[in-house]
């Protein structure tokens, strides 16, 4: 529909701006955001109608100031059932109709009021965000055809296999709450920074130009995950394999067929107890993971009013956490759990060193678990994710691929299983 005739037919500085509308979001849900804005500009910025438009009409070619409105409570904005982030709305209703998450949103350097500032008021002015588009495809690995393990490399390499293992002993698994993050972080890093540079890998380190390499590409299939559901040690219904960058996981009983979704509320167990019925009632609108296509990169949000409990060995060793760190996340709190290039940079030091035990360490951080309402671990009674009552296991296709594509390229190991071994 052109601009002059939607104009026409609505008449109303709604209208004229549903006329910017980008791609086929649905017209009503883009009309209450809409008209959701002006009332909000109407009694708070007027001021920033001019550059709302200015912006919409120049399509980002020419600066235009930011354009406010009040951050809500817990940030986000409600139109007609759905919740979401106002700069996600804005931008997926003017310029990216298929956005999933604010982790696909970058702010401008000259946006004052951007998202991540945490200021009182947000700017939703959609040319003040970039998208945050694939760099392309992860560089490949180069696998060493070593004969022999470069000296001084295993001892570091092993050494990062156990950051922050601690000496205490115990395997029972430490917790922390992203809630009030911020402030954990300042203090959780100067614990650490000091320790840091001996830990880390040092992914620099080149490969003799000697030793004959094997490029080992990243790829990703259809299914970039399985999921399954758990009753404390038991698997209840069938696996999920999942397609679908964006699948909620919820304790609703939606019996539509939507790859989008699992509802958790459908599955049946004879030998379920009354603690577990207890906690599915509670599970409510569950936990929502986007997938970002060929960066591999995953995040979880805590959409129930319960809170969802995090193991991923892979998130832990970004946040210089102990291996079998539990994070805890409250309703509306995002976290990364999976970062490819992380996983990438331990891929590519323990091929270097031909350290076939490291390497198969790595399948640990392609499985992340994850319980609802109830956690597990030093602060809680139950010590392991099986005596939770409900929780879920998801296992990432794409990286485990890719380490086993990097095993078969390595060779033999040095030391061979056999009868006498």
């Amino acid at each position: 529909m052109k601009f002059e005739n939607l104009l026409g037919q609505h008449g109303t500085a709604v209208a004229k701006r549903l006329g910017w509308k980008q791609g086929d979001e649905e017209e009503s849900w883009s009309k209450k955001a809409i008209d959701s804005l002006m009332k909000k500009l109407q009694k708070h910025n007027k001021e920033a109608l001019a550059s709302l438009e200015m912006a919409l009409q120049c399509e980002g070619r020419q600066r235009t100031d930011c354009v406010t409105i009040p951050r809500s409570l817990d940030g986000r904005l409600q139109i007609s059932h759905r919740k979401a982030l106002p700069h996600v709305i804005y931008c997926r209703v003017y310029r990216w109709p298929d956005l999933q998450s604010h982790h696909e949103l970058k702010a401008i350097d000259d946006c004052r009021y951007c998202y991540e500032s945490g200021q009182k008021d947000i700017c939703i002015n959609p040319y003040h965000y970039e998208r945050v588009e694939s760099a392309g495809i992860l560089p490949p690995v180069l696998v060493p055809r070593y004969t022999e393990p470069p000296p001084n490399i295993i001892p570091r390499l092993l050494r990062m296999s156990h950051v922050h293992e601690g000496t205490s002993g115990s395997t029972m698994p430490c917790n922390i709450d992203f809630s009030n993050f911020n402030n954990l972080t300042a203090s959780f890093i100067g614990q650490v920074s000091n320790q840091k540079q001996d830990e880390e890998m040092d992914t620099t380190m080149a490969i003799p130009q000697d030793v004959p390499t094997i490029e080992v590409p990243y790829e990703e299939g259809k299914y970039w995950a399985t999921i399954s559901y758990f009753e404390l040690n038991t698997r209840v219904g069938e696996q999920f394999k999942v397609s679908s960058p964006t699948i909620q996981i919820d304790g609703f009983t939606d019996p539509t067929s939507n790859p989008s979704k699992i509802c958790l509320g459908l599955l049946s167990n004879v030998n379920r107890n009354q603690q577990i019925e207890s906690t599915r009632r509670h599970i409510g609108k569950g936990v929502k993971l986007t997938y970002v296509p060929n960066q591999g990169t995953l995040f979880a949000e805590c959409q129930s009013e319960s809170a969802i409990f995090i193991q991923s060995r892979n998130c832990n060793y970004f946040h210089n956490f102990h291996p079998t760190t539990v994070c805890k996340i409250t309703n509306g709190i995002s976290l990364k759990i999976f970062d490819m290039s992380k996983f990438r940079e331990l891929l590519v030091e323990s091929t270097r060193c031909r350290s076939f035990d490291a390497s198969y360490e790595l399948t640990k951080m392609t499985i992340i678990r994850m319980s609802f309402v109830k956690g597990w671990g030093s602060e809680y009674q139950r010590q392991d994710v099986t005596s939770t009552p409900c929780w879920i296991e998801v296992h990432l296709h794409a990286p485990l691929q890719w380490l086993d594509k990097a095993l078969s390229q390595m060779g033999p190991p040095p030391n061979p299983i056999s009868s006498i071994s």
